[in-house]
């Protein structure tokens, strides 16, 4: 969107407004530093400094900030300034700088001062990087045309330097009211964790965190995945599940010690969500803390539902039933899935019960025909979520292998281990990393889950801003448009793709991106969606292969 007058305004009184105009002077471009470039000083104009590739920092009188990669900074005439970029053997490295002249109408000398609104030598982070490339190669443009009419070109430059000063303004405002906002709505979902027991409304949430009803409500499903209701009633019968496995309480103290007046209710919405009826769950959950070696000795027929197929399989323990025709065409382990009978999408209950199991292993999310499977034989649910290694030991516990997985879990750790400590010395360190999927055409971005488990690691790498927020709320992933890819911007981007032909399709959307284009060796990889299993079996594999694919 072009602005329509080439002037803005800042208000002195309120009567007196002076108007200013900013009109361009210069644009550069500086490639691969490798050393620290010391900016002429200019008496009269100022210049913005963006570091557009790679991050870096600006020294500025004896003091020194760190410029991340889509950060700006606006200095003022006369300003003293060093640039450095962090990597100095990219050849893509870039830093735009851009100079222009402010001035007050009726004055016929240039300004030394901007204003309230662009503080100077201060670190500016881009809301939108899409936005900000798109001016900077449409300003690059104008300043090379040749058109005989430089007065068109000018203007053209005059009204894209604006616009990139309404972003710089736009992206200064949002961060400060979205951080003032942000940290409002948290201490609003850390009320919740605390005192779930009582009546809450989202009136009186909104009314607590000072921030507007329908800008708290997105707020708060942006940090938690969920709207706040729904947050609530999830705190409530989680704590509700836990006493049901640590007490003798009944079920109307339980109701009313989680927040629920009435025990017919709290029973209603612990089946809606948990897909059996408390007391089913309590059942299912004595079996699994305690269950003798009888019952384990039975479970020869075992049938299980979801993302558990793997885990059991590297026990040693292959089901009689699964839903192969799902997960059995993405892992990578499927050539050992001959002889499983299909149970159908996500587990149908009539497949399942002509299969006659001893026990139903259920990993899935169609939780309404759970209590379907648990009439046919012991039902124990796994949560698909839940991190590798505690899940395997759950699983383990089951069938009496506590021992076997616990040694494949010291195993897996010191091969993980030895092999971030080779690859780490000369390519990793301490880098972020944004991992995308495409299932199904879909795109997500993973969270600690899947690939993920695997490259974020301790000597490895760490998630990228965005991602970790994700992380820290517990969300698995996360679906997003293409066109806000950028917005996860980190030091190496992954990008896993399934077999369908709409993610194909999409991969390519991706992969010919200006985003992706701007991209260094060592900062996109693109491989296959198998990998983003955490299975045992899946993982394994990965460590043998991921030196290949970082080096591709």
């Amino acid at each position: 969107m072009h602005l329509s007058s080439n002037i803005i305004t800042k208000r002195i009184s309120n009567d007196d407004i002076t108007t200013y105009v900013y009109l361009p002077s210069e644009i550069c471009v500086l490639h691969s530093l490798t050393f620290k470039l010391v900016l002429p000083i200019n008496p009269d104009s100022h210049r913005i400094v963006i570091f557009v590739q790679s991050a870096g920092s600006i020294h500025l009188n004896g003091h020194m900030i760190r410029a991340d990669k889509g950060s700006a900074f606006v200095l003022a005439p006369g300003a003293k300034a060093q640039l450095e970029f962090n990597d100095t053997t990219n050849v893509e490295n870039a830093v735009y700088l851009i100079d222009f002249n402010a001035y007050c109408l009726g004055k016929h000398h240039s300004v030394p001062e901007l204003g309230p609104y662009l503080p100077y030598e201060t670190k500016i982070t881009i809301i939108q990087t899409s936005r900000l490339i798109d001016l900077l190669t449409q300003y690059q443009t104008f300043a090379r045309d040749n058109l005989k009419n430089q007065e068109i070109i000018y203007f053209k430059q005059q009204t894209c330097l604006h616009e990139l000063l309404i972003l710089l303004i736009d992206s200064i405002q949002r961060s400060d009211g979205d951080f003032d906002n942000k940290s409002a709505v948290e201490q609003t979902i850390g009320y919740i964790d605390q005192y779930y027991y009582e009546d809450i409304t989202v009136e009186q949430l909104y009314k607590m965190s000072g921030v507007g009803r329908w800008q708290y409500s997105s707020l708060f499903q942006t940090l938690t995945g969920k709207k706040p209701l729904d947050y609530l009633m999830n705190i409530r019968l989680k704590r509700a599940k836990e006493l049901l496995m640590e007490t003798e309480d009944t079920l109307r103290q339980i109701a009313h010690q989680v927040g629920f007046r009435e025990e017919s209710y709290f029973a209603r919405k612990f089946r809606q969500t948990i897909g059996i009826t408390p007391r089913q769950y309590a059942e299912s959950m004595r079996t699994i803390k305690s269950p003798s070696s009888a019952v384990k000795n039975r479970y020869e027929r075992v049938v299980t539902v979801g993302y558990a197929l793997g885990d059991i399989m590297s026990l040693g323990i292959k089901p009689i039933g699964a839903d192969i025709n799902i997960i059995g065409k993405r892992v990578i382990y499927r050539d050992e899935l001959k002889d499983i009978e299909d149970i159908g999408l996500l587990g149908e209950p009539g497949k399942v019960r002509s299969l006659n199991p001893d026990i139903i292993i259920y990993s899935g999310f169609r939780q309404e025909w759970v209590e379907q499977l648990s009439q046919i034989a012991p039902t124990i649910l796994i949560d698909r979520y839940e991190p590798t290694y505690s899940r395997l030991l759950k699983v383990a516990d089951i069938f009496d292998k506590q021992e076997q997985a616990q040694v494949w879990i010291d195993q897996h750790k010191q091969k993980a281990e030895d092999m971030w400590t080779l690859i780490s010395a000369n390519t990793v360190g301490r880098q972020t990393a944004t991992i995308f999927a495409l299932a199904e055409g879909s795109l997500y971005v993973m969270g600690m889950k899947g690939f993920g488990l695997t490259i974020y690691h301790p000597l490895a790498y760490q998630p990228s801003i965005k991602v970790k927020e994700m992380i820290d709320i517990k969300l698995p992933f996360r679906g997003i448009d293409i066109e806000h890819i950028s917005e996860y911007m980190a030091d190496a981007h992954f990008l896993l793709v399934d077999e369908f032909p709409r993610s194909k399709q999409e991969a390519a959307r991706i992969i010919n991106s200006p985003f992706w284009k701007s991209l260094g060796r060592g900062q996109a990889y693109v491989t296959e969606a198998k990998w983003n299993f955490d299975d045992p079996m899946t993982m394994d594999q990965l460590l043998a292969v991921l030196p290949r694919i970082l080096q591709a």
